[in-house]
């Protein structure tokens, strides 16, 4: 009778405990489905205003199928249906088209962002709430990117970083004021866009640096981020000392972690300096293609190179050779593939991300790295999986942490698959 009434005690509290963690597991909810009209391809990071309305771009797809700016705003009741606006609907012509990154937000509901294409190489815009409710946002161009000739950049990447100032920073893919040695042709910049002194006169551009190729870097396909001096930091897709080739005999440098600084004890001196901070070599995993994310304390960065999600910190003497160290291999399996969007931090120093699957093999996955206890390793765990393979539901532009704790996303399907992709939350 004892062993009996253990035994259901037991059974009860397997029971107890499985639905306990079945239930704390985190599920994945659609919040909107892109029709094609309304935008296709949506791309991240969403920037979130203090209503809770998330804003964000779509590839292409609206009027003229070179991308929007919408705005998807919360349900009044918990479990009613987001609702999706569109902002602005690019023409493809001067006011730019294809819109790749996500936008940057300010404390008047300014949004800012960039274009891959258009009439011209890309496009700096500002998107303004209207001056009365219900009225229409005022689209405005910053900057015209002039093309792949020396002098200005050409296709912007990544979100804008902003200052205190109200000045915006970012990279360009090509362009810049020199030839590169192993290409072509001028291999990428960092630029400056300041407001003007009187509202409605023209920004200005002012090029900070541009890229060389080898030894320097070359090709920044991501952001840059702003410390609190004033200091940017981003990587080179190549360049740098490492030895990878272009698959034949030229080498092109296995990519950079970098830093460009102004100051000099705290003044500027109004003059821009790059230092590298880390050379990718060939025998590692190599060639980052997106931004970097601060760590807690804001001494390291954390960054996706390949397969990897990796930590870079500075020398404790000081110094520029800052040291690496990988925190987390994927693998063509269930855990995912390769982690090309960076990755975001919350206060306890874990950090998030997406990969998508590499073709016919892997997966797509949204994860969370968890920092080990003492020196161990990083615990990987798999918060959602989607499907495989090129026209699979790849997630595009990395995870937000909104409020509670949900994770935001997208994923961007190709137009030749008949879908437009979707937002979706991940629940804790």
């Amino acid at each position: 009778m004892t062993m009996r009434f253990s035994l259901s005690i037991l059974m009860a509290w397997v029971v107890f405990a499985f639905s306990a963690s079945a239930w704390a597991a985190p599920h994945t909810q659609i919040l909107y489905r892109f029709s094609g009209r309304d935008g296709g391809g949506p791309r991240g990071p969403f920037v979130f205003d203090s209503a809770g309305n998330l804003y964000g771009v779509t590839y292409y797809g609206g009027q003229s199928s070179v991308g929007v700016v919408f705005q998807l705003s919360p349900p009044a009741v918990r479990g009613g249906t987001w609702t999706e606006k569109v902002l602005y609907s690019f023409t493809g012509g001067a006011d730019g088209g294809f819109p790749n990154s996500g936008l940057t937000l300010d404390s008047s509901g300014n949004l800012y962002g960039t274009t891959y294409g258009g009439a011209t190489a890309g496009v700096a815009f500002q998107l303004s709430p209207p001056a009365v409710k219900g009225g229409s946002w005022n689209y405005s161009v910053l900057h015209s990117f002039s093309g792949v000739g020396i002098g200005d950049g050409a296709y912007p990447n990544g979100s804008l970083a902003r200052d205190s100032q109200g000045n915006l920073f970012g990279t360009t893919q090509m362009g810049g004021g020199v030839f590169c040695n192993s290409f072509p042709g001028p291999c990428g910049e960092v630029f400056e866009l300041s407001p003007p002194a009187l509202p409605g006169n023209p920004w200005t551009e002012t090029v900070l640096y541009s890229f060389g190729g080898v030894p320097d870097g070359q090709f920044p396909y991501g952001n840059v981020i702003l410390d609190s001096r004033g200091n940017l930091f981003g990587t080179t897709n190549q360049g740098g000392n490492g030895q990878c080739t272009d698959g034949e005999s030229l080498v092109i440098g296995c990519g950079t972690v970098f830093e460009l600084s102004a100051f000099s004890g705290g003044a500027f001196v109004g003059t821009w300096t790059e230092s590298i901070l880390y050379n990718f070599q060939l025998s590692e995993q190599n060639m980052p293609g997106s931004g970097l994310t601060f760590s807690g304390n804001g001494s390291g960065l954390y960054g996706t190179a390949g397969y990897t999600v990796f930590g870079v910190v500075p020398p404790s003497g000081g110094g520029t050779n800052w040291t690496k160290r990988t925190l987390y291999t994927f693998t063509e399996g269930i855990s995912g593939t390769i982690p090309s969007s960076g990755v975001s931090l919350d206060p306890k120093g874990n950090l998030y991300g997406t990969t998508t699957s590499s073709g016919l093999s892997g997966f797509s996955t949204a994860f969370e790295l968890s920092p080990p206890v003492q020196h161990g390793s990083w615990t990987e765990t798999t918060l959602a999986t989607f499907a495989g393979g090129f026209n699979g539901n790849q997630p595009v532009g990395g995870l937000v942490r909104g409020k509670f704790g949900w994770l935001y996303g997208a994923t961007s399907n190709g137009a030749p698959t008949g879908k437009n992709g979707y937002v979706f939350a991940i629940i804790p």
